[in-house]
């Protein structure tokens, strides 16, 4: 974490493999860039997943953007710990449908009264679709008795979490002003 002066966001995704990453990644440029004495992190709400390494997807934006460079340690995903949600000063979950249920669960009624502080907030950036097609994910959803999670386009999905961030980066300047 940074040190005890600067201010901290925690972008919190279910795997912390391609969302929550993309939006620390471009938080802390944004932040750095606009002299925003913020720094982000990110976790996976998840305890386990078989992802290692980020999302493609994610590389494949900040390459677009020559932000490339924004991915030069790679690190793999990191699940939050009960003391993440002590230790950060704002905690912002990628997706309030997708997320807000797996934090109660995990943490109980603490996430209501973080967000009851201010210190949670929830945006609406859905997950990229699953391989194979919408029949068949449909159909296997109804099967596993388990909804089908939400998804969007993966243009739409990280131009979400880009201009998000940097709408969050306008936020926190002008609070410090």
């Amino acid at each position: 974490m940074a040190d005890s002066t600067q201010k901290t966001v925690l972008f919190v995704c279910s795997g912390n493999y391609y969302r929550s990453r993309l939006a620390e990644l471009l938080f802390n440029h944004y932040a750095q860039q606009e002299n925003v004495d913020w720094r982000a992190e990110s976790r996976g709400l998840l305890e386990q997943t078989a992802y290692r390494g980020i999302s493609p997807s994610a590389v494949n934006y900040l390459e677009e953007r020559d932000l490339g460079l924004l991915v030069a340690e790679v690190r793999n995903p990191r699940p939050i710990r009960f003391d993440d949600l002590e230790g950060f000063d704002l905690i912002v979950g990628l997706s309030r449908d997708e997320h807000e249920g797996l934090f109660l669960t995990r943490f109980g009624q603490i996430p209501r009264h973080l967000a009851k502080q201010g210190r949670l907030r929830y945006w609406n950036v859905d997950d990229l679709p699953r391989p194979g097609s919408r029949l068949v994910r449909i159909l296997s959803s109804i099967f596993s008795g388990k909804a089908e999670a939400p998804s969007q386009r993966e243009e739409s999905g990280t131009e979400h979490i880009d201009f998000a961030v940097q709408s969050l980066v306008r936020e926190l300047a002008g609070s410090e002003a």
